[in-house]
């Protein structure tokens, strides 16, 4: 079954994150022109946006020096997983699929509400296999944007973000995220079909 976003809804919620919207596009344009490890602007920028709070400095050390290193690498999320879980101790799926989707934009993030949303549940964190669970979790979401992107309801949520931020050069992926995100925790307005 692939869910469906009730547009009137998106029309209605999509406003709500035009400050959030600069801050990612700043923080897109800042990417590659400067070392994510070593630049404390871009990094206070990116775990404000992504809210990246209550980390150690070595968790945030390990993880810009992983991201500049890979910047220009086709990583995957099990690539990006696995080294924080190696590194950490920690399975940041989140925090994991924000560094991938920045260094692709074509790849989505793990959000809590746009699991939710599409009835995508996590691994509990006592999953025997969490990470391979988390991993195949992601591989889910992955597949439903892939699925979705190609329908009309996508076209149709992807013109709405067009027409209230009219020129913004982000990918189509990253518009369906952003649209799902503004919807918090809104399951009545999906539909299943």
């Amino acid at each position: 079954m692939l869910t469906i976003i009730d547009i009137a809804t998106i029309k209605r919620t999509l406003p709500t994150v035009g400050k959030g919207l600069d801050k990612y596009i700043k923080i897109m344009d800042e990417f590659r022109k400067c070392d994510v490890s070593q630049d404390l602007e871009f990094q206070r920028t990116y775990k404000g946006f992504y809210r990246m709070r209550q980390r150690t400095p070595e968790f945030y050390k390990c993880y810009f020096d992983y991201m500049e290193a890979h910047k220009s690498s086709n990583i995957t999320f099990s690539n990006v997983l696995s080294f924080l879980y190696e590194s950490t101790s920690r399975i940041e799926s989140s925090f994991s699929s924000k560094m991938l989707a920045t260094i692709n934009p074509e790849m989505p993030v793990w959000d809590v509400n746009v699991l939710s949303n599409l009835s995508i549940h996590p691994p509990r964190s006592y999953h025997k296999e969490r990470l391979k669970a988390t991993i195949d979790t992601y591989s889910v979401l992955l597949g439903w944007y892939t699925m979705y992107t190609e329908t009309q309801n996508a076209r149709e949520v992807i013109g709405v973000f067009d027409t209230i931020y009219p020129g913004t050069k982000i990918t189509n992926v990253k518009k369906i995220d952003l649209a799902l995100w503004s919807l918090g925790e809104r399951k009545s307005i999906m539909k299943q079909v």
